[in-house]
């Protein structure tokens, strides 16, 4: 019974984490709760393989996403995610705002 309820809060758990572009927000999904950040402000985004705890459920693929306000995430540390199609979502945040800057692979 016990190892039947850490699966369920595992798949609920990687279930609960997603991403979405909503206008000139990132939207981040944890535990099927939004957080939005405003496109406008972030400053870079790069590859990471930290395994610093983020809203990120690979830990091979991820993105660190730094902002030029430090308010935006009231911390230090960037932003990581993991979203499924890199390239394509980096292009479409960079669309939205073209002063990214991408240290892309």
């Amino acid at each position: 019974m016990i190892c039947v309820a850490v699966l369920a809060f595992v798949v609920l758990t990687f279930a609960g984490i997603y991403y979405r572009i909503d206008g000139d927000k990132l939207v981040v999904y944890s535990f099927f709760v939004p957080t939005a950040y405003p496109i406008d402000k972030i400053k870079e985004i790069r590859p990471s393989k930290s395994v610093l705890s983020a809203p990120a459920t690979s830990l091979t693929h991820r993105l660190a996403i730094t902002f030029t306000d430090r308010k935006v995430l009231k911390s230090t540390m960037p932003l990581l995610i993991s979203p499924v199609r890199q390239s394509d979502f980096v292009a479409r945040i960079r669309s939205i705002n073209p002063g990214i800057k991408w240290s892309g692979e």
